[in-house]
């Protein structure tokens, strides 16, 4: 598992990115409506997202990990108590399984592995 950034959830998306602007970390892309990647430079990996999602607050703020082939990792790991199976989100493949403790446990497929940098995992290009 490779960490890939930290999900937030948030009650205010735009509010949000704009309060993380002035800590300065900048928009790198829109992959919906309700979320936003965000990293410390355009060239940056994403080391944020912010997502207006209320299941996703249920869950609260954690970590999202690249496993390589989620449908294979899922069907590998079906002993895990999984919240949510693999499915298709705007971020890509997504699935959530709870750890020992209860604590979720995101992991992500992304959706354009193209667009991925073997070197730093950025997933989407500069477009908001």
């Amino acid at each position: 598992m490779k960490l890939l950034f930290e999900l937030r959830p948030v009650e205010h998306l735009e509010a949000s990115v704009d309060y993380y602007r002035t800590l300065g970390l900048v928009p790198l892309a829109w992959p919906s409506d309700d979320s936003a990647l965000l990293g410390t430079s355009p060239d940056s990996p994403p080391v944020l997202a912010l997502v207006h999602d209320p299941a996703e607050g249920a869950l609260g703020t954690g970590g999202v990990y690249d496993v390589g082939d989620l449908s294979a990792f899922f069907e590998q790991h079906k002993e895990l108590d999984w919240l949510l199976t693999p499915a298709d989100s705007p971020f890509g493949r997504y699935a959530v399984f709870a750890d020992r403790t209860g604590t979720a446990i995101r992991l992500l497929e992304p959706a354009d592995r193209h667009t991925l940098r073997a070197s730093n995992h950025r997933l989407a290009s500069a477009a908001a």
